[in-house]
């Protein structure tokens, strides 16, 4: 095992709050999170590579790892933990400013993302990495709060997020992390999920663009929304009565299947 800390220290590294930084150091965890994932033979992007424990426990399994890490200054130390495999590419690329295609031409073929998220661009991420034509799974870690919305299919939790998500992929939570087992520790916990894709599903921006219209305001009507975002009261009309559904509906009461087709209705 690695002493992280020590090596951080020696590199003069100072953690900085705005990149959303909390590093795991736990072994056991870190080959939970690896496992969970489907690290093994697998082609793996990680994003926020960090001290680099995460992408130990991925590397030693994978058949390659490409690792994204925006801090220079970490970079000595990601040479230090990771030096020693042949199967690492190391890219100081900021993901969200590359876009999905991009990403997808560097790596090249297909892959899974497994990822200490930082919190402030969790949900940018997911639906980049659900936009992409390669990435067959995301398991990441995330707010205890942020996975109980992916997860959630109906109440309060349920809304665009859990819709976009759950339009291409099975999202499940696969085991809650406490706060304490973060350097430095966050204010809240955090849970593990994995977000299978559904075969040939892919988060078009248009079903992206089109779900946070259903959303926009979760108090008014479907048609209400979608009516202020420009599109036709008497074609959302005719489109939720092929539907079965009524004038009145909100956007939760109709969940993800009957969204996904609403949008299908609506281009014709």
């Amino acid at each position: 095992m690695a002493d992280y800390a020590e090596i951080l220290s020696k590199h003069k590294f100072k953690f900085k709050k705005s990149l959303g930084q909390n590093f795991i150091y736990d072994d056991g965890l870190l080959d939970e999170i690896a496992v969970a994932g489907g690290a093994d033979g697998a082609c793996v992007v990680e994003i926020g590579a960090g001290a680099g424990s995460l992408s130990r426990a991925i590397a030693k399994r994978a058949k390659r790892l490409c690792a994204f890490e925006i801090d220079e200054t970490l970079f000595p130390v990601l040479d230090e933990t990771l030096g020693e495999f042949e199967n690492v590419q190391l890219f100081s690329n900021n993901v969200l400013e590359l876009g999905v295609e991009t990403v997808d031409m560097l790596i090249g073929e297909p892959y899974i993302v497994i990822a200490n998220l930082p919190y402030y661009i969790t949900t940018p991420l997911i639906s980049l990495f659900l936009k992409s034509e390669l990435c067959g799974a995301v398991t990441c870690l995330v707010q205890k709060e942020v996975a109980d919305r992916i997860c959630a299919t109906d109440g309060g939790d349920y809304g665009a997020l859990s819709a976009s998500v759950q339009a291409v992929a099975d999202p499940q939570t696969v085991r809650v992390v406490k706060s304490w087992e973060f350097d430095p520790m966050p204010e809240v916990d955090s849970a593990l999920i994995r977000l299978d894709r559904i075969t040939g599903a892919t988060l078009s921006d248009e079903l992206d663009t089109f779900i946070k219209q259903c959303f926009a305001q979760k108090r008014k009507t479907l048609v209400n929304n979608l009516t202020a975002a420009g599109i036709n009261k008497d074609v959302i009309l005719r489109a939720l009565s092929e539907l079965g559904e009524s004038a009145t509906v909100r956007a939760e009461q109709l969940g993800t299947a009957k969204l996904v087709e609403l949008e299908k209705l609506l281009k014709k």
